[in-house]
């Protein structure tokens, strides 16, 4: 079965150096931060070799493509990466608030990028703000899919007012012709976002990370309970596969697609339905063959 991750995250050395200094942020506080959430360690390395590291991880574990998320617009290592291989692609990643954040975004886009990435909680905005507006017209002309996270962040000083998938609903209606995918289940937003699927049938839900927020969430359940749950409402066709793979030694999280293909299997989900989330429905919002 081939698989398509889409969700990881390219970083080089160069690339955390520059975002540390336009944010400002210290190295004690991240280094505090990362103990506290106990967050493993990692390695940065340059561009070319962090390349060689991608491609050899995804020989090891048969990963047909992936899609890289940056934290940032306008990164040269982003739009290089698919000029690379075309088993990398590169999305783009913009804070729509921002004046002239449409005219940042179409730069990318026509620079090659095939997606944004909006993390709301960490840029401070809400996705239905007027101010916010500007960007979706964008990537309605360039048919290009929006990935957001909604809900919990490990980044440091992400605020939770901003984290709800229902900010999404006007905006999905006004523009359905704008495929939109909500990461990690709605990251502890669960029961909002099942709400989006029920009106909304151009709302995607990726299901990357070992989805560590169901251990804060009031009640129990189980990662195969949540699948099921969407499944049931959203349907297959709308289920995206995905890691968040990031940094080094730890490298490919793949750990995380066994126990995803177990609970499928386990639910009896079909081989031509997996192949839709592992692969197929990603591949199809961005008008690639499958």
């Amino acid at each position: 079965m081939r698989v398509v991750d889409t969700h990881l995250h390219f970083i080089t050395k160069e690339m955390m150096e520059k975002m540390g200094k336009e944010r400002r942020l210290e190295e004690k506080k991240i280094k505090e931060h990362r103990e506290r959430l106990k967050l493993p360690e990692f390695e940065l390395f340059d561009f070319h070799t962090t390349v060689k590291k991608w491609l050899l991880e995804f020989n090891r574990y048969q990963i047909e493509k992936g899609i890289f998320l940056p934290f940032a617009p306008n990164l040269k290592e982003m739009i290089a990466l698919g000029k690379v291989s075309d088993r990398f692609i590169g999305f783009t990643n913009v804070d729509p608030t921002q004046e002239n954040a449409d005219e940042i975004l179409e730069e990318d886009l026509q620079a090659g990028l095939k997606g944004v990435k909006l993390y709301p909680v960490n840029h401070f905005f809400h996705v239905n703000d007027p101010k916010a507006e500007k960007i979706y017209p964008v990537v309605e002309k360039y048919e290009v899919p929006v990935m957001i996270h909604f809900g919990l962040s490990i980044g440091l000083g992400s605020n939770l007012v901003y984290g709800n998938p229902l900010d999404l609903h006007p905006v999905a209606l006004k523009y359905p012709q704008v495929n939109f995918v909500i990461s990690h289940f709605g990251c502890g937003f669960a029961r909002e976002a099942l709400f989006l699927a029920y009106q909304c049938h151009n709302i995607y839900y990726d299901t990357s990370s070992s989805n560590a927020w169901i251990n804060y969430l009031p009640y129990k359940t189980t990662l195969k309970d949540i699948f099921q749950r969407f499944l049931e409402t959203a349907g297959p066709g709308r289920l995206i596969f995905g890691t968040d793979s990031s940094f080094f030694p730890r490298g490919y999280r793949y750990e995380i697609f066994l126990e995803q293909k177990r609970i499928l299997d386990e639910l009896g989900v079909t081989k031509e339905e997996q192949e839709k989330i592992f692969g197929g429905n990603i591949l199809k919002l961005l008008s690639l063959k499958s």
